[in-house]
C-alpha cells in the first residue's frame, strides 16, 4: 500500500505534475488544503484534480477564500485583483469539488489512522514551524489520541515527535518558501513514511502568471511573485524561510 501525501499545490499545474509523474504507482492520495489560490494555474489545476483518485481532502484556508471571497476582501488591491480573476475562471463543477472538502479530525485510509489538518492555527498560537514549541503542535490535534498527525499550510517539510505522536508536515507542492525550487510531498509505503522532493518545468507557470491581465495595473506585484516563484521563496526572502533555508530544510 502506498499513500501520497499531498498539501499547498497553489495553482501550480507544473508542480502538481511532477509529483504525481514520480508517484505513478500511488495506491490512494492524501490531500492537506490549498488547492487553487493563488496560483496562476487554478483552473488547471482545478480541472487535474478533478480527474485524481484523491481519498481524502481536507479544507484549507485558501480554499475557503474561494468560497467565501470575502475573506481576503481587507487584502492589498493586488492580492484581491489577483483572486477575483482566479475565481472568476472557475466552472461551478470545481467550486462544488471545493465545498467537499473534509473538516479537521481523524480519519483511516489504506490502513493507517492519521490526524488530518490544514495547519492554520488561531492567530494567538505560534505557527507549528520547526523551531515552534510543543503546545502549537498540540494545538493541531486537540487531544486527539491519534498517534499519526499530518498537516500543511507552514510550506516547510518535517517532522516532529512529541508526547508520542508523529507531526508530519509534507511542505508544500506548488510554492517553496525555503529557499529551493522543487515540489515537496510525502509518502507512506507500508505505514513507513518518507519525505519527498521532486523538480520541474517553471516555465509554463511563469508564462500563465505573465498572461493575466489581472496583473497588467501591477506590474511590480507581477514581478516580486515571479521572483519570489523563481527564488524558492514564494512570499520573500526574509526570515524565517531564510533560517530554515540555511538549517536545510525543503
Amino acid at each position: 500500500m502506498k499513500i501520497l501525501v499531498i498539501s499547498d499545490i497553489h495553482g501550480n499545474l507544473e508542480a502538481l505534475n511532477a509529483v504525481l509523474k514520480a508517484e505513478d504507482d500511488a495506491d490512494r492520495i492524501v490531500f492537506l488544503g490549498d488547492a487553487l489560490l493563488s496560483g496562476p494555474q487554478a483552473l488547471a489545476t482545478a480541472q487535474r484534480m478533478r480527474d485524481l483518485p484523491i481519498d481524502l481532502c481536507i479544507m484549507g484556508n485558501h480554499d475557503r477564500d474561494v468560497l467565501e471571497p470575502s475573506a481576503y476582501a481587507a487584502y492589498p488591491k493586488e492580492w484581491i485583483a489577483l483572486n477575483d480573476a482566479l475565481i472568476s475562471e472557475l466552472e461551478p463543477e470545481h467550486i462544488q469539488a471545493l465545498k467537499s472538502y473534509q473538516a479537521a479530525g481523524r480519519y483511516h485510509t489504506g490502513g493507517l489512522e492519521m490526524y488530518l489538518h490544514h495547519g492554520q492555527l488561531d492567530r494567538s498560537i505560534s505557527p507549528p514551524l520547526p523551531d515552534a514549541p510543543d503546545d502549537s503542535f498540540r494545538a493541531i490535534d486537540a487531544g486527539s489520541t491519534c498517534p499519526l498527525v499530518l498537516f500543511g499550510h507552514t510550506h516547510v517539510q518535517f517532522s516532529k515527535q512529541i508526547d508520542g505522536k508523529s507531526y508530519i508536515n509534507p511542505g508544500s507542492v506548488g510554492q517553496s518558501r525555503c529557499g529551493k525550487l522543487h515540489a515537496c510531498y510525502g509518502v507512506f509505503e507500508n505505514s513507513a513514511y518518507s519525505p519527498r522532493q521532486v523538480t520541474y518545468n517553471p516555465a509554463p507557470y511563469l508564462e500563465a502568471l505573465n498572461s493575466l491581465t489581472a496583473l497588467d495595473p501591477h506590474p511590480e506585484f507581477r514581478q516580486w511573485l515571479s521572483d519570489g516563484f523563481l527564488s524558492g521563496y514564494g512570499i520573500g526572502k526574509k526570515e524565517p524561510w531564510t533560517r530554515y533555508h540555511a538549517g536545510g530544510f525543503h
